[in-house]
């Protein structure tokens, strides 16, 4: 009995010696800014808006500057005919996108995707679209859907949560 309370009056200097050099010590944040990471290779930086790397020279690249893929639009000429039917704005969690309701005769996977290409290069300015093809000619029906993220923001808000699935900046796919 009387070890059990010699170690009890042990434990209880230890405890109190720890919590007195605690106390003095300045107090340490809960809060605090993560360190953060290098670029992903899969998403590349904005150049017209101005340098890539911080003031301070860490490398540490502004997210909002990040663009993702080409937004370069197709050759007319290899652009299916499509129209615009429907454009519903679709923001949320701070990012800016929009859905839209496509109507075209064109049928393939490799038509969907000069169309999302023309798309994404129309509605640069978004974070993500989607889109879903149909065509009113035969029958209102689904066809396919394109999911185009322009940042890593839009990529985040079609659901890809460790980041785009591609370089390319879209992901085309038809009914078959």
């Amino acid at each position: 009995m009387r070890r059990v309370s010699i170690r009890i009056l042990v434990l209880f200097a230890v405890a109190s010696v720890f919590s007195t050099a605690c106390a003095s010590e300045e107090r340490i944040s809960v809060v605090h800014t993560p360190e953060l990471r290098a670029v992903p290779a899969i998403a590349e930086v904005e150049r017209a808006s101005g340098p890539a790397i911080s003031g301070d020279g860490t490398g540490i690249v502004n997210i909002s500057e990040i663009r993702i893929g080409s937004f370069e639009r197709p050759d007319k000429t290899s652009i299916p005919e499509y129209e615009v039917l429907e454009r519903e704005p679709a923001d949320r969690n701070g990012a800016h996108a929009v859905r839209l309701l496509v109507d075209t005769r064109a049928r393939t996977e490799a038509d969907y995707e000069v169309i999302a290409r023309d798309l994404k290069a129309k509605y640069a300015g978004y974070d993500a679209i989607s889109v879903e093809f149909t065509d009113t000619q035969d029958v209102f029906d689904y066809n396919g859907a394109a999911l185009i993220f322009n940042t890593p923001d839009g990529a985040y808000y079609m659901g890809y949560i460790y980041g785009p699935p591609n370089t390319k900046g879209y992901y085309v796919k038809a009914v078959e």
